[in-house]
């Protein structure tokens, strides 16, 4: 059984990320890189854009520094999203299909 990084595509989603960044209190990575072409976000799972939805980021990001490759989001920035470089230690939310 296969499994992605978490892809936040609805606020319902957004609300169970902020629920286990909370639990946590950590960084936590997400499935969306703009890795590819420098400023095209996409979920990696599905290659679908991701939304530029200001709400979702933290002010002044994505920042476009090219090795700022990676979405995440922190305690310490109200679990807004931001582009990291691969480095940061941090946890990760993977989903799979649903079975029954």
């Amino acid at each position: 059984m296969g499994a992605d990084l978490l892809t936040q595509e609805t606020d319902r989603e957004k609300y169970v990320i902020d629920f286990f960044g909370i639990t946590i209190f950590r960084l936590i990575w997400l499935g969306a890189s703009d890795e590819d072409v420098e400023g095209d976000w996409r979920w990696v799972a599905t290659g679908e854009r991701v939304s530029m939805n200001a709400s979702y980021w933290q002010p002044g990001q994505p920042d476009f520094v090219d090795v700022h490759d990676y979405l995440c989001l922190a305690g310490s920035i109200k679990y807004l999203w931001w582009d990291a470089s691969n480095s940061p230690t941090g946890y990760f939310l993977c989903e799979t299909a649903t079975i029954y």
